[in-house]
């Protein structure tokens, strides 16, 4: 007779939600792979403010056969209620819902609060993933990662945890540098590859070009992706720029992209694109362009690779654990003449692109199987 399946807990800082489907979405995807071998509930508490202060909405529905639940509060002006709010509702949930037998945390650190307390009550073990840049140095120094109480409780929460999976290694190292040890394994974004596969292209005049992002400019740098296309226009070489997405900095990127007169003529703003509909346009495009200034990995590496579709990219962040010169190119940031040299070089068939090779790489590394086998291994299940 089979054995029945565990029970896992996603505690969850970021995660898909009633307001907008796109943060925490690669959160969604591991909850997807370990769902293949156990029963999942996510539990998602947030401040929301479309809710007055000490207004509660509570969201619980099933999806793919993972237990979603969602807990929203009014957010007041003064953080301590804001921070016993979040402790509150952490712990109310946890006390109604079936005892897991492993909880999940995805990035820290108020996440940590039902794992701790579940596993002093009931000896419930539980691991974590962070995929937050705020440990990389650049972030440290800018003040993501500062506070006594938010260091010293984040270094209890990684200390008692059977173990912490990073997206990359180099954000493992990151977090060990700043005294937060334990053992570390990376364990990679997850590409759904029934979505993500490569695709015969049609025969086309101009070189296809995408970026994908949220639209956070400090981060992104998608108006330096915009200054290397318009060099590259002026090269004379063919070729378009899709721009995909949407987020806090869209207008102001859009309006400068529009101020070159490039808009509507080698370059298209298409908004928000999921699914079905995100990777079809994956799927059929020739590269993809990313000119960030700090990373850990994107989900929209993972997925153009499954695609078997090249990344042009900054060697910033885990990215050149994954990126290589068999599937990609490798500049260095804010280097636009780099940009430009390997726009050109990819798009004049100077990089041989070898779209089967370079998907039979991301299925093997990115794929839902393999990362849910990766969790099962890490569970002890």
């Amino acid at each position: 007779m089979p054995t029945s399946r565990k029970k896992v807990l996603f505690v969850s800082r970021w995660y898909p939600d009633r307001h907008d489907p796109m943060p925490g979405l690669f959160v969604r995807r591991h909850a997807e792979a370990v769902n293949l071998f156990a029963d999942v509930t996510v539990l998602y508490v947030t401040a929301d403010a479309a809710l007055r202060s000490g207004q509660v909405f509570r969201e619980e529905s099933m999806r793919g056969g993972i237990r979603e639940l969602r807990i929203y509060f009014g957010k007041s002006s003064i953080g301590l209620i804001n921070a016993w709010r979040y402790l509150k509702h952490y712990l109310q949930a946890a006390r109604s819902l079936e005892n897991p037998d492993l909880v999940h945390v995805h990035v820290l650190s108020r996440t940590a609060i039902p794992a701790l307390w579940l596993n002093y009550k009931n000896n419930t073990p539980y691991v974590i993933t962070e995929h937050w840049s705020r440990y990389l140095p650049q972030n440290v120094t800018k003040g993501a990662y500062r506070g006594w109480i938010r260091k010293c409780f984040t270094a209890l929460a990684v200390r008692n945890a059977e173990c912490v999976t990073t997206v990359t290694q180099n954000l493992a190292n990151a977090m060990q540098a700043l005294g937060l040890k334990n053992k570390y394994v990376v364990t990679p974004n997850v590409a759904d590859c029934e979505l993500f596969h490569p695709e015969e292209k049609t025969i086309q005049k101009d070189f296809d070009f995408i970026h994908v992002s949220c639209f956070d400019e400090p981060a992104k740098n998608i108006k330096g992706i915009i200054d290397a296309f318009e060099q590259y226009v002026q090269l004379g070489l063919n070729g378009n720029l899709t721009i995909i997405g949407d987020g806090p900095d869209y207008n102001s990127v859009y309006d400068y992209a529009d101020a070159k007169r490039l808009v509507g003529n080698r370059i298209l703003f298409t908004g928000l694109m999921e699914g079905e509909q995100l990777a079809s346009r994956m799927r059929s495009a020739d590269a993809l362009v990313m000119f960030s200034n700090y990373e850990n990995l994107p989900c929209t590496i993972v997925e153009s690779l499954c695609c078997g579709v090249p990344v042009i990219s900054t060697d910033v962040g885990g990215i050149s654990e994954f990126v290589n010169p068999s599937n990609g190119i490798l500049i260095k940031p804010q280097a636009v003449s780099e940009l430009v040299s390997a726009m050109k070089e990819i798009a004049t068939g100077r990089f041989t692109i070898k779209k089967q090779e370079i998907a039979t790489y991301g299925s093997q590394h990115f794929s839902m199987k393999s990362i849910s086998q990766n969790f099962k291994q890490l569970y002890g299940f």
